[in-house]
């Protein structure tokens, strides 16, 4: 018998997926957290499994919330911006106001908590404590609470067109 109190049976058990397969998997589901007194948000756990041990945090590209990326995503949203933007001023001021608002290489410390920094809390979630920490496909969305319903808002009153325009799209493809 094993520890658990349970026969072995002599098969291999099959060994978890390397972490780098969980990575590329979508940034899905909706929590609600607050930040503590020094600025940390805990990430969930679901979310830290994605993003890796190293991260970037970003602007989201409307600056209205924070955009947590893996590595992999964030540099290949950089590549396609230095293609867009090597001739084009209007798009590298835009990068110039991202860039200094992106902090690539964080991490989580032992608790699952990240330090947003203070630039960033002041410009963007405008200093609210209570977020929403949302999947957003390849990255994860960081708003505050009070700005998520204004959100929810226009998508249910944009809701039928957007139904409209999905299904001319799915027209198109047969």
């Amino acid at each position: 018998m094993d520890d658990a109190g349970e026969h072995s049976t002599g098969s291999k058990e099959t060994a978890p997926a390397p972490s780098s397969a969980r990575k590329q998997s979508r940034f899905i589901g909706s929590f609600n957290h607050s930040l503590d007194n020094k600025g940390r948000l805990v990430i969930p756990q679901s979310f830290r499994d994605k993003l890796g041990e190293t991260f970037c945090i970003a602007p989201s590209y409307d600056f209205q919330s924070v955009a947590i990326y893996p590595t992999e995503k964030w540099e290949e949203r950089n590549a396609t911006y230095e293609k867009l933007g090597q001739l084009n001023p209007a798009l590298n001021r835009y990068l110039e106001q991202f860039y200094a608002l992106s902090y690539d290489g964080q991490t989580c410390d032992g608790q699952g908590r990240v330090l947003l920094p203070v630039n960033m809390r002041q410009k963007i979630l405008k200093d609210e404590k209570d977020l929403e920490i949302t999947g957003a496909n390849d990255h994860v969305r960081v708003a505050a609470i009070s700005a998520s319903g204004d959100v929810w808002k226009r998508f249910t009153s944009e809701l039928p067109e957007l139904l409209e325009m999905i299904a001319g799209l799915e027209n198109r493809k047969e």
